[in-house]
């Protein structure tokens, strides 16, 4: 059968680790460095609260004098930009309508006033209250918590058979969590769960969850590649690139444990073998089924970004730059945690048994 890279390949992966660990190191900083420089993301109406209101005009029309026009009315403060060209307008307000108040309509109507010669067509009104948009990031957040969790007990029971010790710390971890949330409704979602991202590290170090472990920090470079991405380009995060981020764990994992099977399966017999060197040969043997469906994905995801509108082009984003992470990370991150764990842990039993030979 034909293959784009045969599985008799010999590139070194492992060897070249390091320094794509470090590189990766060096983006996820840089991402941090960007959304601390500008203050948090650039958060959506799902998770900011207020009103969104879009316009399209028969003509192409100036931003400067569309906040000239919302001055009047109160909305100059908000965020005003072109959406896919310049006669559509996006509006950004934090205030939420009062009971008789219809902003579209207002708005509408002060445009049309100002233009006459044109048609002003109001496409959209989206209104978000304060206590909706906390709820919204809420679920959110512990939608990627559940699902890292789903993702620990599968991969400790189908490679390591610790599907008890890993279903106990899952139940452990969403019972803490959730009686935090309850308790003490005032706590920061994003604290909360970040506090219960790094619970998890530390349980699956302490437990011993090795291929859990790699797979998670290789979940964690991808998110936060494609999250430090956005801060980057500025990009409006809401509800849809959650979505891309589910979307791009999922796909990242599939190649992860395709690696991971052949490594399993390479291993049988051949326990006195060089475990660096198997992973190496898994890696090489999986590479031409990890470039033909990464490659065939993306060619699906690049119209979509290219061609695919201005409502979706920031899902598009998300999913293109975390496809590519994902495929990097499964590669160098994943795969070296293995190796790592491996020869640390036999450096340790090496340790051991010295220290007990000596006495």
């Amino acid at each position: 059968m034909w293959q784009l890279i045969s599985p008799d390949s010999h590139f070194d992966f492992i060897g070249k680790a390091k320094p794509c660990i470090a590189l990766s190191l060096l983006m996820i900083l840089i991402g941090i460095g960007s959304i601390v420089y500008h203050g948090g993301l650039n958060q959506g109406i799902d998770f900011r609260g207020g009103t969104l209101v879009q316009l399209r005009f028969s003509q192409p029309v100036v931003l400067s004098t569309v906040r000239e026009v919302l001055g009047p009315l109160g909305l100059d403060k908000g965020i005003v930009q072109h959406f896919g060209d310049e006669r559509e307008v996006l509006i950004r307000i934090s205030q939420l309508p009062e009971a008789d108040q219809d902003i579209g309509k207002q708005v509408q109507k002060a445009f049309q006033s100002r233009f006459p010669e044109q048609t002003v067509e109001l496409r959209r009104i989206d209104v978000v209250g304060p206590q909706v948009s906390t709820d919204l990031r809420r679920q959110a957040l512990f939608a990627l918590f559940y699902a890292i969790l789903g993702i620990v007990i599968y991969l400790s029971g189908r490679f390591e058979a610790k599907w008890f010790i890993a279903l106990a710390l899952a139940v452990v971890l969403f019972a803490v969590t959730y009686s935090i949330s309850y308790w003490w409704p005032g706590v920061s979602p994003t604290v909360l769960i970040v506090v219960a991202l790094g619970g998890t590290l530390a349980f699956c170090l302490l437990l011993q969850l090795r291929y859990a472990l790699a797979a998670i920090a290789a979940l964690f470079h991808d998110i936060l590649v494609t999250v430090g991405f956005f801060s980057l380009f500025d990009k409006e995060f809401d509800l849809s690139i959650v979505a891309a981020l589910l979307t791009i764990i999922g796909y990242s994992l599939n190649d992860t444990i395709v690696i991971f099977d052949r490594v399993r399966e390479n291993m049988q017999g051949r326990r006195h073998t060089d475990f660096a060197t198997v992973v190496n040969a898994s890696v090489n043997q999986t590479l031409s089924r990890t470039i033909l469906t990464t490659g065939t994905t993306l060619m699906v995801v690049v119209p979509l970004f290219c061609f695919g509108g201005q409502v979706i082009h920031d899902f598009a984003f998300a999913l293109l730059v975390g496809m590519i992470a994902g495929v990097y990370s499964t590669i160098f991150i994943a795969s070296p945690i293995l190796v790592y764990w491996q020869q640390y842990t036999l450096r340790s039993q090496t340790r051991s048994q010295r220290v007990a030979s000596s006495h």
